[in-house]
């Protein structure tokens, strides 16, 4: 049986997802924290990763970022599918983009699928 040790790592991630989907939905941490119940260090030490996070929180912070938990979850534990590093810092971009910028640059995307497609 493999034994499972802590990685701090961890805490580091989810803190910057929880930070990347508050800005996503143009939340300011003080939003966040009358949403949440709590005060604006202890949303600013989950999201510098300085502090350890129940499921039961991550839980909450979903839940007030109307997101998936899976959403918040480290990389190494889920993957929807397996993704190159630049797909992955795509789709941290995306979620700071305006809706203009996101379709310009599907616009893009789809222009060049059919250029490699000629």
């Amino acid at each position: 049986m493999r034994q499972v040790h802590r990685n701090d790592q961890d805490k580091y991630e989810v803190g910057e997802k929880i930070r990347l989907a508050r800005k996503k939905k143009k939340m300011s941490q003080g939003d966040l924290m009358d949403v949440m119940d709590t005060d604006r260090e202890t949303i600013s030490r989950y999201e510098n990763g300085n502090r350890e996070m129940t499921i039961c929180t991550l839980f909450q912070f979903a839940e007030a970022l109307e997101i998936d938990p899976r959403e918040l979850m480290p990389g190494r534990l889920y993957r929807k599918e397996k993704q190159t590093a630049a797909a992955e810092r795509l789709h941290e971009i995306a979620g700071m983009l305006s809706e203009e910028d996101l379709e310009m640059i599907v616009s893009f995307a789809e222009w060049r699928l059919n250029q490699k497609g000629k």
